[in-house]
């Protein structure tokens, strides 16, 4: 078997392991706070994950109630389109019978006009 040949220092150091320390206390320490850092940092996601479902859940209750609002104004405006399209109809059904009563008058009156005109009177 062959020896092992003596290293330099810069050798070892060059090819040992990475550690922080050969003390197993440190090392433990060290994980465990790496472990708490992962775990604190996963607490802050979920808080924060949770925070915006219920931040959205605020804004959906309340654009519910917008939509609620605003149905009910298109109701309400609907309604008020139908008056007043009954009433422009019926407003309209006037005006007619009031033009022919008028062209009805009119031709009494250029009847009545035409007799008197035969007999010399105007009226």
């Amino acid at each position: 078997m062959r020896r092992r040949a003596r290293l330099s220092p810069a050798a070892r150091l060059a090819t040992a392991r990475l550690e922080f320390s050969n003390d197993r206390r440190f090392t433990r320490t060290l994980l465990l706070v790496a472990v708490a850092a992962v775990v604190l940092a996963a607490g802050a996601i979920a808080r924060q994950s949770y925070l915006e479902v219920q931040a959205s859940g605020t804004t959906a209750r309340a654009l519910a109630q917008q939509n609620a609002e605003l149905r009910d104004d298109v109701a309400r405006t609907r309604t008020e389109l139908e008056l007043e399209r009954s009433t422009r109809a019926a407003l309209a059904r006037q005006v007619a019978q009031l033009n022919e009563e008028k062209r009805d008058l009119e031709r009494r009156l250029a009847f009545f006009n035409a007799q008197d005109a035969r007999q010399g009177r105007t009226r």
